[in-house]
């Protein structure tokens, strides 16, 4: 391997400036891999016209053409997440405050989930990069195995765990019930949430982001169809209230893995449905987690940091209304998450598969291209929220107070909501270099840097802070909207100073 090294080093500056990118024990060289196994087929439409072309032709419009999808899909995801709480906003703060801690929990599994989405999108835009048919089949179809176990061990604890958790953020016995009640539907559809992670995972690797806007559509018009009809008992179903939200979630989950597996039937990656090899093979999974557990690290600790922040917040005077407001803030604001999650996707492809074409520096300037059109739009969404603020918390804080009590909260979330949103509006170019290029790393199978940056601003810098400016000094839940703003920066600020570093450029997946 090192003679490897030192021929490649030896190569003149047009062969591009890194050691070999990926390590089999299997295989030894690129040229006798490509020897030795069936290419990739083309992706459907690659080449033609308004086609985004990853490997060669014009950076700027390939990033912009893998990224429209994925903001549209974003899109959709946003919609969803926007109309559910619109629904369940009508049962009051309570129970948006319920769904927001549930949902955070919900989020803290998904961490399994990601750390092996992360793996099979760095593995299968690397071989796609090569041209190495079997080898990415065989990441998608190992990743599916791997995720369909996680599922069953993760939610199984937090079955026996829910109540502890929810009781040790500090909610009221209304809230607290709620929060159960929500969890425990939720918790069924885990396998079917981590599948359609990991294929979702699997067609940002090919650089196919169309594939997942239907899966995306479809699952969006099952759940707000089935958040009509459950939570208020329309069209002859039962009134189900907030459990009626779960179950629609649920059921709309089930819809889009099914549709991802319809795809993929029809994508280069067809053969990891094959009946044979789902036994978990264990090298593989080895594989899978050295680039994943740090990802699931990342999203465990933001996570983990947002449930102790929403603990906080519930310790302050205003109580749920505070966590509502949060909620619905996050809510919100997830239109500026849109382009950010769009580009990372796009930056994402970018990188990992011009690294597997060892093309070291195309893969750098795709990166440079996803971040700066995805702050041109941040930006301006940041005006959008300062702008209207008001209107976006009134929009899901709404309904009829039946006792003074109720309409002082709805009022108090409301406030709150809008000096959230008024905070965050000047961080949000930032958050998008933090998302941006935390995608490229990725894409690179370089992921322990993010959850070493993630540790500093959300652990060691977020909380504290937090709690000194909300508890301590007494600014209630604004102050802990300082806390999150100064740490989105610190974040962004951060990422680019260890992407401008370069390690990711000789990473082995």
């Amino acid at each position: 391997m090192k003679k490897q090294a030192d021929a490649v080093e030896a190569k003149p500056e047009a062969a591009q400036e890194s050691a070999p990118l990926v390590s089999n024990g299997n295989v030894n060289t690129l040229s006798e891999r490509k020897e030795n196994t069936p290419s990739l087929p083309v992706l459907p439409g690659a080449g033609r016209p308004g086609r985004a072309d990853i490997l060669n032709g014009s950076i700027h419009q390939g990033v912009f053409r893998v990224a429209v999808p994925s903001v549209a899909t974003m899109l959709l995801q946003t919609t969803n997440g926007l109309l559910d709480r619109f629904f369940v906003g009508s049962l009051g703060p309570d129970a948006l405050a319920a769904v927001t801690i549930s949902m955070s929990l919900n989020f803290a599994l998904m961490s399994a989930a990601m750390a092996i989405s992360v793996g099979t999108t760095a593995l299968v835009a690397r071989f796609v990069g090569e041209g190495d048919a079997l080898q990415a089949d065989r990441a998608t179809q190992q990743s599916l195995t791997l995720s369909l176990l996680m599922a069953a061990a993760v939610g199984l604890l937090m079955f026996f765990l829910r109540h502890p958790l929810l009781a040790a953020l500090g909610l009221q016995s209304n809230t607290l019930h709620l929060a159960a009640t929500y969890l425990n539907i939720v918790l069924l559809g885990l396998p079917t949430l981590f599948g359609m992670l990991i294929l979702n995972g699997a067609f940002r690797g090919l650089g196919d982001t169309v594939r997942p806007f239907w899966v995306s559509l479809g699952a969006n018009v099952v759940h707000v169809i089935g958040n009509y009809l459950l939570i208020f008992g329309n069209l002859g179903f039962p009134r189900l209230g907030l459990a009626g939200g779960a179950v629609a979630l649920v059921i709309s989950q089930a819809v889009a893995f099914a549709l991802y597996l319809y795809f993929l039937h029809r994508s280069p990656l067809r053969d990891a449905l094959s009946p044979h090899g789902w036994k978990l093979d264990g090298d593989w999974a080895r594989r899978i987690a050295r680039i994943g557990l740090p990802a699931s690290a990342q999203q465990l600790l933001r996570v983990g940091s947002m449930i102790a922040f929403q603990g906080i917040l519930a310790r302050t005077p205003a109580g749920s209304a505070a966590v509502a407001a949060l909620g619905v803030g996050l809510v919100s604001e997830s239109i500026a998450f849109m382009p950010g999650f769009g580009y990372s996707i796009a930056a994402s492809a970018f990188v990992g598969q011009n690294l597997g074409a060892r093309q070291v520096r195309r893969a750098n300037d795709g990166a440079w291209a996803a971040t700066w059109q995805a702050l041109a739009v941040m930006s301006l969404m940041g005006v959008v929220f300062w702008t209207f603020a008001e209107p976006f918390a009134r929009i899901f804080v709404h309904g009829e107070a039946k006792t003074p009590h109720e309409q002082a909260q709805m009022e108090t979330t409301i406030a709150l909501t809008v000096a959230y949103l008024k905070i965050a509006a000047w961080t949000e170019p930032l958050l998008g270099l933090g998302m941006v290029l935390t995608g490229a790393l990725q894409g690179a199978g370089e992921t322990k840097s993010p959850t070493l940056i993630t540790i500093l601003t959300m652990v060691v810098l977020r909380l504290p802070l937090a709690w000194l400016l909300t508890i301590y000094l007494g600014y209630g839940a604004v102050g802990g909207w300082y806390a999150m703003a100064a740490s989105t920066a610190s974040a962004g600020l951060l990422t680019v100073v260890v992407f401008r570093q370069g390690r990711w450029r000789k990473v082995r997946v």
